[in-house]
This record gives C-alpha cells, sequence and structure tokens, in this order.
C-alpha cells in the first residue's frame, strides 16, 4: 500500500534577504575649517570627514563604515547639550544623498543628523544580513544579530527626536514614521526567516517548524501591508512584492509541514487525510496569490516559491490519489480549518540602540584614528 504522503526532500537554498535604501554622507558645500578647530565640535567634524571619505572610497572600505557610524553617532550625542551654540557660530549645514541618486538633501538639525546617521547605520547592518552566507548555522546566527541591530536601530531613528516624520520635514527620503515603521517589521520578519532556517538545520521538531513558518508568514504579510500603504508610494514596487511574496511561501510551508506532520504521527486514516489534503490545497492557493508579485521578486525567492509549490503540488496529488483508493475520507473546506498556531512568544526583538553603538568600540582604537593612520 502506498503511503499517501511523501518524505520531505533536503531544504533548498536560502532566500535572499532585502537591504535598505542606502544613505551617503556628503562633504559641507562651505569652509568648515573653523569649525574643525572649535573646541566644541572638533571631534565630531573629523569623525564626520573621515566618514565622508570612506564612503566616497570604494576599495575595502565598507568594513569601516559601521564603526565610524557607531563612532559618529556617540560624537553626535557627546556634543548635543553645547551643539546649538557652537552650530551657531558656523552655520552648520549637513548633507546626505540617497544611494542612486545625485541630489543633496540638507539640513541644519543635530537631532535630524543623528537620525540619518542611525538609518545609515542600519542600512549597513541590513546590508550585512544580506550578504551573509545562510549555508551554515554560524552564519544564520550572525545575519540574524544583523537584523535584530538594524531593527533597533531603525526604531531609535524613528523615536528619537529628530526621527520619524522631524526628520521626514527635512526632506531625508524614506525616514518618515510610517516607513521606517515598515522597514522595522521587514527586519524582523527576515531576522524570524533565520530562526526558521536554523530550527530546519538543526532538525527541530515537525510541529515547531511549522509554527515557526506560520509566524514567519504573518511577520511577513505585517511587513506588506505596512510597505503597501498609500503613503509610502516612492517606495521600490518590489520589496512589497517580495514581503507578499514570502509571506505566501512561509504560510504554505507551514501548511506542507502540518500536513506531514499527520503523517509523521500515524494519522493516516480517517478525517487526518481530509484535513491534510485540505491543508495542502490551502498552501496552494496562498502561492497562487502571490503569483502577480513574482514579476517584481529577486530569482532566489522566485526560485524558491517554485520549488515549493512543485512540493506542494506532488504531495496533494499522491494524497488524493491514495484517498480516492483507499481512505475515502472527507475533505473540510477551507473556511473549515482552524488557523495554523503560530509562536507563543516573540523570538526576534529589536537591538537596544545602546547596545549597538557600544559593540566594538572596547579593546581597539577608536575608528576614526584608524582611519587617520590609514591616510597617513
Amino acid at each position: 500500500m502506498q503511503f499517501p504522503f511523501r518524505r520531505a526532500p533536503a531544504s533548498p537554498a536560502p532566500m535572499s534577504m532585502l537591504s535598505l535604501p542606502g544613505k551617503r554622507p556628503q562633504g559641507f558645500a562651505e569652509d568648515t575649517s573653523a569649525a574643525e578647530e572649535d573646541g566644541d565640535l572638533r571631534n565630531l567634524m573629523r569623525c564626520r570627514a573621515y566618514l565622508v571619505e570612506t564612503y566616497s572610497d570604494k576599495k575595502g572600505a565598507a568594513a569601516m563604515r559601521g564603526d565610524l557610524l557607531r563612532e559618529y553617532v556617540r560624537e553626535l550625542d557627546a556634543v548635543a547639550p553645547r551643539f546649538a551654540e557652537a552650530a551657531g557660530r558656523h552655520r552648520l549645514c549637513f548633507a546626505w544623498r540617497d544611494a542612486g541618486t545625485i541630489r543633496r538633501r540638507t539640513h541644519t538639525a543635530l537631532p535630524a543628523e543623528r537620525a540619518a546617521a542611525l538609518f545609515a547605520l542600519a542600512t549597513e547592518q541590513a546590508r550585512v544580513a544580506a550578504e551573509e552566507d545562510r549555508r551554515g548555522a554560524d552564519g544564520i546566527r550572525r545575519a540574524c544579530a544583523a537584523l535584530c541591530d538594524a531593527a533597533g536601530l531603525l526604531r531609535a531613528a524613528s523615536e528619537g527626536e529628530g526621527g520619524g516624520d522631524h526628520a521626514a520635514g527635512c526632506q531625508l527620503r524614506h525616514m518618515s514614521g510610517a516607513c521606517m515603521a515598515a522597514f522595522e517589521a521587514l527586519m524582523l520578519a527576515q531576522a524570524l526567516e533565520c530562526y526558521f532556517e536554523l530550527a530546519v538545520a538543526g532538525g527541530k521538531p515537525a510541529a515547531l517548524c511549522a509554527k515557526v513558518a506560520q509566524q514567519v508568514g504573518q511577520d511577513y504579510d505585517l511587513a506588506h501591508r505596512s510597505m503597501a500603504a498609500p503613503e509610502l508610494h516612492q517606495l521600490d514596487k518590489s520589496w512589497p512584492a517580495t514581503a507578499q511574496a514570502k509571506a505566501a511561501y512561509f504560510r504554505a510551508e507551514a501548511c506542507l509541514r502540518s500536513a506531514r506532520l499527520l503523517r509523521d504521527n500515524g494519522d493516516g486514516a480517517g478525517d487526518g487525510v481530509g484535513v491534510a489534503i485540505a491543508r495542502l490545497r490551502q498552501g496552494l492557493a496562498a502561492l497562487e496569490g502571490a503569483k502577480g508579485a513574482l514579476g517584481r521578486v529577486s530569482a532566489p525567492v522566485r526560485d524558491a516559491v517554485k520549488r515549493l509549490r512543485k512540493e506542494v503540488e506532488a504531495d496533494l496529488a499522491a494524497a488524493e490519489q491514495d484517498n480516492c483508493r483507499i481512505y475515502y475520507a472527507r475533505v473540510p473546506t477551507a473556511a473549515a480549518l482552524a488557523e495554523l498556531p503560530g509562536l507563543p512568544q516573540q523570538l526576534v526583538r529589536p537591538t537596544d540602540v545602546e547596545k549597538v553603538l557600544v559593540r566594538g568600540a572596547e579593546g581597539k582604537a577608536p575608528a576614526a584614528e584608524q582611519k587617520r593612520a590609514s591616510l597617513d
């Protein structure tokens, strides 16, 4: 007798991660030599100068950006009590440029500058996560930690005195409260995706993997709704499409693993077969609903969705065939199915910004000093 469900194949390669829209610090338009010699601003101005030069250097400078941005934010915090008076003496106007554009966006407020620097640091952390090799457990953990750091930095940039709509008022793109909340939701969904990869790679119980997959799908659905909001019309359309495709992917993954769990538990007869078939149909419907988004996602995500669809279709065909030949179980409608359970508690959280800023600061020279030494 042929068993109604097939054994799970080896896990496919990890799907690609989204980073964040980049920001590049720009030099001051006016002469700042006097400000650089001002005792209240000296360290801040020199740190920012090294930061600007690092972003301009295309040869191996990317590794220093994170450390320089951390040091720059710490300098911003240190000078905050006396900034207004010092800046008034020199008419400082900070400038940033969005990656892929030539337009400079300027402002004169220290809180807005801190928010922009935190956003830039979040971009670097998200880039690190996106470039991480997640074929091994250590790489997955590093990517997860970097994504949680990015989420914490985005939250701090949004909640700070100059963040959210205040930063948007300074014409800083992608830095409205709604936009940064959507990015934070995306970073946390990707971090939980790393947890799913760890659970599968570690051979965790099928029931746990199904719950994590269901929760990842719910988190990506939240990110998709946030990014598809009308006020975020300027966002690249591939971003909400990717979140939509991944939400469907993980919901289908949860349905597939739930159906296979019935097999592993020996519930191959009676209503269990019918429920499993209904779950597989539900997973297939989820993938079908995201079909329109696949044209705007990256090839790794599109390929993963296609592979999963074939798995679900194969399991469904085998289950329906055996049900017709052997079990004759009643198949409930999708509306009659209970919602698959997610996780009872949150596994990933935004990292406290203080922890991100002090990371790597102990036991080595400040990044600005390293940059100065490299120039000498």
